[in-house]
């Protein structure tokens, strides 16, 4: 194998590997999105789009950790965030569903 053709199947690996622990986290935010928000298909769709739209990757953490209930994930999350982000954050949970309720 050329050396070319090693580094473009290490690059695809290793973006499918990164790829499966955001599914994975996809998977989890809709199915807490219809259990505990009781939203629609639709509405939990338009939440997860926006987690992927207005969240960091840090606040991203956070709040797969929080709804995982990883208490320790999420306080190690949360030392890498600023105020600013944990209020973000807040304002994201407490909005966000209504506004994707009433789309």
């Amino acid at each position: 194998m050329r050396a070319g053709t090693i580094l473009a199947a290490a690059a695809t690996v290793t973006g499918l590997l990164l790829a499966a622990p955001a599914l994975a986290d996809d998977e989890l935010i809709m199915a807490s999105c219809k259990a505990d928000l009781q939203l629609s298909d639709s509405a939990c769709a338009c939440v997860l789009d926006r987690v992927h739209e207005t969240l960091s990757e840090n606040q991203l953490a956070f709040f797969t950790a929080a709804i995982r209930g990883d208490q320790q994930a999420q306080m190690a999350a949360q030392m890498n965030l600023t105020g600013a982000e944990m209020m973000e954050m807040a304002n994201f949970m407490t909005q966000t569903p209504m506004e994707c309720r009433n789309q």
